[in-house]
């Protein structure tokens, strides 16, 4: 079930989060991947960013690394977060991390359908996607 944008409701205080959660970032656009790495940083999460947006980099990040989510820009220059997506489906589902795709356009029911379990349409506020991030990984502590 993929979920949509979350309420814009406030956050928990940082130390409630409990430890360090990875976070593996897919942006190709340089000012954009800095600025939501800072924010992500400033949040207390460890922000993993793959050498390139390439479907075999990525792999090697998530198997070495195991981060707990990925968000993934469906548009990257060479290649599709779709690709990606597709390159990540093989995995056991317990090594898969929690995909949070966005684009630009709405791709919801494409994401879905790909096996995000998130989607967010840019431009989106800060908290939003710290607000589906939160809800991502309380899903997983239930």
């Amino acid at each position: 079930m993929l979920l949509n944008s979350p309420s814009l409701s406030p956050l928990p205080p940082l130390l409630l989060r409990g430890p360090m959660i990875k976070i593996l970032l897919i942006e190709d656009h340089t000012h954009t991947r800095q600025l939501l790495r800072t924010l992500l940083e400033m949040e207390g999460y460890r922000v993993l960013t793959p050498s390139t947006p390439e479907p075999q980099s990525v792999m090697s990040v998530v198997q070495q690394e195991h981060p707990a989510i990925m968000i993934l820009d469906a548009h990257l220059r060479e290649f599709s977060g779709f690709d990606i997506l597709a390159a990540l489906r093989p995995l056991d589902p317990e090594q898969r991390p929690k995909i949070i795709l966005t684009s630009g356009e709405d791709l919801g029911l494409e994401a879905d359908q790909a096996g995000a379990n998130a989607f967010l349409l840019k431009p989106f506020a800060p908290q939003q996607l710290l607000r589906l991030i939160e809800n991502l990984n309380a899903r997983d502590a239930l």
